[in-house]
């Protein structure tokens, strides 16, 4: 008992990012974990690391509020052999998509608008648009994109990553990254053909980022400045930026990408576009954090929109959010192109429900470079993972990690 009780000590004074939110890590069986089970998931994570698969990994887990997991292995900088630290700051790119969904909600809580509001009611460009069909071409749109379609990803805006070639050479040749603004990209976005009907398919796409501009249209104020005002500064997520300040750089992260099995450097904190001058605030995917921050976000979404004293969104939008809202959509395309291993989408969240008829289920989403959250209701569990790799899907950790995870309940 005395040797568990310095342990945890040692662990505190030593984990800064635990100390900042007096967070201790729990015993893991106090809220039905298996220490064991546990030390196996390290074990096999670890492996990716050692088989130097991946540089580093980080990995946290809340039970019942209460956090029982929280591991840092490997490097943040591999070719200078620095260590992956617990505050080590992540490009979590569309993990950046749930927070600009709450701060739309947020505005929806002020009767700003209604779901099923058209988008041209707010961003009048969005009035006249077109569907790119492969077998007419370019034809006039019979259905307008609501704010719902945007939400959960059904508006026929995509990321130019469609089977239609035409259509992504469209997506290609607009620049849209080259934009100078926030406002003129989602302006070139509104010329462009969409994939399908609003409202008939589901398609990933830019959808978020334009939700991101329909924050500054109905706040009146920058997306960033709303975030933080709203949503990252009550939350006490101080390390999520759209722009990393300098006094940051050396605790953020090198990215990295693989060629034939082999770990290459894709991109150093110096020459990072999070460092260097952000002039397009992107709602979609624009944001680097850290593990301690997203579990604040987190840990305020399981709490049904509060975190301590403070109130984000009322109990019944979270309800709203985290139930799946594709029921009508599959009227008009019964099997939708979702990600795999999920059932649905919610507004910002995919879900994933063991049972095809339920609407509710496990929620989360993940970023293009591996990062990985799940909010589990039911068990009262929160997963984080966070890695910088691209492409990862070939090493499966998602799939493994949630498996860890569920093993460990006891």
């Amino acid at each position: 008992m005395i040797k568990n009780s310095f342990l945890t000590l040692l662990l505190i004074i030593s984990n800064p990012i635990l100390t900042q939110e007096n967070l201790e890590i729990q015993k893991p069986e106090s809220v039905g974990i298996s220490s064991a089970k546990l030390k196996e998931l390290n074990t096999k994570l670890h492996s990716f690391v050692n088989n130097k698969q991946l540089a580093g990994i980080q990995t946290a887990i809340i039970r019942k509020n209460k956090l029982v997991h929280f591991n840092t292995y490997g490097f943040s900088n591999v070719e200078e052999n620095k260590p992956l630290k617990n505050n080590s700051i992540f490009r979590i790119f569309s993990m950046t998509k749930p927070i600009t969904s709450v701060g739309l909600m947020m505005l929806y809580e002020q009767e700003k608008f209604k779901l099923d509001d058209p988008l041209y009611k707010y961003i009048p460009e969005f009035k006249n648009i077109s569907i790119y069909d492969e077998n007419s071409g370019i034809i006039k749109a019979k259905r307008h994109i609501r704010i719902i379609d945007l939400l959960r990803h059904t508006s026929g805006i995509s990321y130019g990553r469609t089977q239609n070639k035409s259509l992504n050479d469209l997506y290609r040749n607009a620049h849209l990254r080259n934009s100078k603004n926030l406002r003129e990209m989602i302006l070139k976005l509104a010329k462009l053909p969409l994939s399908f009907e609003p409202g008939t398919n589901w398609e990933y796409g830019y959808s978020t980022d334009v939700c991101g501009y329909l924050i500054e249209v109905l706040s009146g104020k920058k997306l960033d400045d709303f975030l933080y005002s709203n949503i990252l500064k009550p939350l006490r997520m101080d390390d999520t930026h759209f722009q990393l300040p300098k006094h940051k750089i050396d605790r953020f992260t090198v990215g990295y990408r693989t060629i034939n099995g082999k770990l290459l450097v894709s991109e150093t904190p110096e020459e990072s576009r999070f460092v260097n001058d952000v002039h397009i605030i992107n709602g979609g995917g624009g944001l680097v954090s850290t593990t301690k921050d997203y579990l604040q976000f987190c840990k305020m979404l399981i709490n049904r929109g509060k975190l301590n004293d403070t109130q984000i969104l009322k109990t019944e939008t979270i309800a709203l959010m985290t139930k799946d809202h594709l029921k009508e959509v599959r009227k008009f395309t019964p099997r939708l192109r979702l990600m795999p291993r999920e059932t649905g989408f919610g507004l910002g969240f995919s879900i994933a429900s063991k049972s095809p008829n339920k609407e509710r289920g496990v929620y989360g989403w993940g970023g293009a470079v591996g990062t990985y959250f799940r909010i589990d209701p039911e068990r009262e569990l929160i997963y984080i993972m966070m890695i910088q790799l691209s492409p990862y899907r070939q090493l499966g950790l998602r799939q493994k990690f949630q498996q860890l995870v569920n093993n460990s309940i006891l």
